[in-house]
């Protein structure tokens, strides 16, 4: 389970993250919605021991963040940045690779070979494995990412609950490779596991999220089912712009339109 409790951050006298709490359980799947500078991407680094809050505590696993190394916890979470860095010309193939670094000390070439091929295929990238990363669009660099975190998690046998937190995820994806890249994400919650995303679509949260964290101004907002959080009067509050939810037929999840 991941744990939340009172986590506040600020930057000098600017304060960015107000008193947020909320949990997570194994087969859980948690999207974090709100405006530009609601406090989205800060929490996600709050949670990932990136960044440290100034009041509050983050329990993973029964365990406070910061009493695991950064080695204990790479066996088990991987991080999905907005962006990350590569400007050398590694093959796609080795970029995922990169992905089992973490468990080298007790590793198999062959299981992770295995694996590796396992996550090429999942996010659908076999095809790119010889290619230069660096030759790729934007979109294929962040599937290749996609497949990296999932190599890096793909088999922890020594912990009973994996993590996997990403920081929009579906940038510069079209938008079969979003829907592709979630059902991915709450195929992998299904089994057992953690997943933490932040993304700004509202209504693919709502299908593929369990759980919504809807924050405003570094506070939270709602917290609770799609149903419960995409209630009309609240985030419309959220956006400070005038929102509609629908039921269209045969749709099991809420649908947010801008009201006209």
């Amino acid at each position: 389970m991941l744990k939340v409790q009172d986590v506040s951050f600020k930057v000098r006298d600017k304060v960015i993250l107000q008193h947020v709490g909320f949990e997570v359980l194994p087969g859980e799947h948690m999207a974090v919605l709100g405006s530009n500078g609601a406090g989205k991407s800060t929490l996600l680094k709050v949670l990932c021991g990136e960044l440290q809050p100034v009041t509050g505590q983050v329990h993973i696993l029964g365990k406070a963040l910061q009493d695991w190394s950064a080695a204990e916890l790479a066996r088990f979470r991987a991080v999905l940045q907005q962006q990350t860095a590569l400007t050398m010309p590694f093959l796609v193939k080795d970029v995922v690779m990169m992905g089992r670094f973490p468990h080298q000390q007790a590793r198999q070439a062959s299981m992770d070979e295995r694996i590796v091929t396992g996550a090429l295929h999942k996010t659908g990238i076999t095809h790119l494995e010889n290619r230069n990363y660096l030759q790729l669009s934007g979109g294929e660099q962040q599937r290749v990412h996609l497949a990296r975190v999932f190599a890096q998690i793909w088999h922890s046998p020594d912990y009973d609950v994996r993590y996997l937190f990403m920081d929009e995820p579906i940038n510069s994806l079209d938008i079969r490779h979003q829907h592709n890249a979630l059902e991915l994400a709450r195929e992998f919650a299904s089994e057992g596991n953690c997943v933490v995303s932040v993304l700004h679509d509202l209504n693919l949260a709502a299908q593929y999220a369990d759980k919504i964290l809807l924050m405003k101004q570094g506070k939270v907002l709602a917290y609770g089912t799609p149903a419960e959080v995409l209630e009309q009067q609240t985030i419309s509050k959220a956006y400070d712009y005038n929102l509609r939810v629908c039921y269209p037929e045969g749709h099991r999840h809420p649908v947010v339109i801008p009201a006209v």
